[in-house]
């Protein structure tokens, strides 16, 4: 299967659904032509985004051209004058499944011979979702190896989100120089005009051919014209690039995987590495993508936590606060109309996923010219998103836990926090709070632009929160467990402490919202 020439992608276009080679795959997103790719899956759409901008990019660059609609006659002949630039003659290095070992295929690198390749590749999946980043114990919620051991189009996709997105998973299985550390994250985070998959490319092709010229400039050691292309050049495992040899815009591959002919299909087969492909490590992932955020305190790249993208999380990034320094397809470009602030990552821990985690927050016009502006405005709608948040947390932890605690152990005096098991319930039971205000952050900070007072701005979001923290609390009287004569006192304790500390640490809201009522 020859990637240039044979179609391998499923397009859906308005008038059919069909099948597409990838220069054919690149020129129908440049024409803004696809309405979806129905062979991709969500985990996967960024892993593939990011390859097909980063290896237009590259082809753009190569050919002193800006505009990203070009016809697939023009992207084939510049993959294919890219390869060949790089040491492969033919179409190896496109295709999936090269009998040749010491060949290059599609992000596979050659062995150096094959003595090498029969001593170090051993059988790793045969079927391609056993080959992608998702990494489970048991058969939950994605079942393990359902793909066809023949299906094309899954292996080229759980190949590409492999090499891209992996981390560190024991010994001899490294991980890919975009991330900080082993068990760090690839995220991506974005400015998104339109979510249509063409429109995106559209916008983030020219932002990163842009971004070049920084990549190109200290402190960044990549060369123009550098390698792109990191798996035709044979890789066994004991030697590493360094990133002085490479093009700002390379394709990296972290494991050393090969694609063989098996009994109805293929299977992939793996060997270890001593080092990883790319040399990198002091970096700690902060190499310019333009889609990873950095952490300035440690001088790396965003490694998102096992809580996944909580509005805390996101308001720095969008205010680039809290440490961090914006990517830079993240910055909203001036302009007319809403737009999307987009994130979304695979959150790893050691020898696990702790899920994939994604957002889309809406961004309305006049939200959006503040953002982009600096002033006042902006620096009034950062404060009042950090208040907002931080009048969430003591409705939290100052209100609505003290009550649950006081709750389950029956009115006490005083209420003691130091029981795992009590503590453990606690935090089972004030979980739909955070669930249920979480997606009611952003609207509401939006909507502060309608209201020039701070406090009459925050009031609606205290009201929420109120409403929401006062509904979690009557839902746990339901589900607590019976303590024979205790409930009822402690539920009127648990009430007294709830209400009495929402008007101790908001005195002024709980006036207005009573005389609301």
């Amino acid at each position: 299967m020859n990637l240039l020439l044979d179609p391998l992608f499923r397009v859906r276009l308005p008038e059919q659904t069909m099948r597409v080679s990838l220069p054919e795959l690149l020129a129908l997103l440049g024409d803004d032509r696809v309405e979806s790719l129905p062979g991709v899956q969500r985990h996967q759409e960024d892993a593939l985004h990011i390859f097909l901008c980063y290896l237009a990019g590259a082809v753009l660059d190569r050919q002193g051209r800006q505009e990203p609609a070009q016809n697939a006659e023009f992207w084939r002949a510049g993959i294919r004058l890219l390869t060949r630039a790089e040491g492969c003659d033919n179409d190896d290095a496109w295709t999936l499944v090269v009998d040749d070992p010491t060949r290059p295929a599609f992000l596979q690198a050659p062995a150096s011979s094959r003595a090498v390749f029969d001593r170090d590749y051993k059988p790793k999946a045969s079927a391609p979702d056993a080959l992608d980043v998702l990494q489970t114990a048991k058969n939950h919620d994605v079942k393990a190896a359902r793909g066809h051991s023949g299906e094309a189009e899954a292996w080229c996709l759980a190949l590409l989100t492999l090499q891209s997105q992996i981390g560190f998973l024991g010994a001899g299985n490294q991980g890919i120089a975009r991330m900080n550390g082993g068990f760090g994250s690839r995220p991506c985070v974005a400015w998104q005009q339109c979510r249509r998959p063409g429109a995106r490319l559209a916008r983030d092709l020219p932002v990163l051919l842009a971004h070049r010229k920084v990549l190109l400039a200290e402190p960044h050691p990549y060369v123009a014209n550098g390698r792109v292309l990191l798996w035709i050049v044979p890789w066994d495992g004991q030697d590493s690039l360094a990133l002085a040899a490479l093009d700002p815009f390379f394709l990296e591959i972290a494991r050393r995987i090969r694609l063989v002919a098996s009994a109805g299909g293929w299977q992939a087969l793996a060997a270890t590495a001593s080092v990883p492909r790319v040399a990198a490590k002091p970096q700690k992932g902060n190499l310019g993508d333009p889609w990873i955020p950095i952490n300035t305190k440690t001088g790396g790249a965003l490694t998102v936590p096992a809580s996944g993208l909580t509005p805390d999380l996101l308001r720095n990034l969008l205010f680039a606060d809290g440490g961090f320094t914006p990517a830079a397809m993240q910055e909203a470009p001036t302009g007319q109309g809403a737009g999307w602030f987009s994130a979304a990552v695979f959150v790893r821990g050691q020898g696990t996923t702790d899920g994939f985690h994604e957002t889309a927050i809406r961004v309305p016009e006049k939200a959006r010219r503040v953002l982009v502006g600096a002033g006042p405005a902006r620096d009034r709608l950062a404060g009042l998103s950090r208040t907002g948040l931080e009048t969430a947390s003591a409705i939290q932890y100052k209100a609505l836990q003290p009550a649950l605690f006081a709750l389950l152990e029956g009115g006490p005096e005083a209420i003691s926090i130091d029981k795992r098991e009590i503590k453990q319930w606690v935090e089972s039971a004030a979980a739909p709070f955070v669930r249920d205000w979480n997606p009611r952050y952003f609207d509401w900070l939006w909507s502060t632009l309608e209201q020039p007072d701070d406090t009459a701005a925050l009031q609606p979001w205290f009201d929420i929160l109120r409403a929401l923290a006062e509904s979690t609390l009557e839902r746990a009287f339901t589900r607590v467990p019976l303590r024979s004569g205790r409930n009822y006192r402690g539920q009127t304790r648990a009430r007294a402490l709830f209400f009495g500390s929402l008007k101790k640490n908001f005195k002024h809201y709980m006036e207005v919202s009573n005389e609301l009522s």
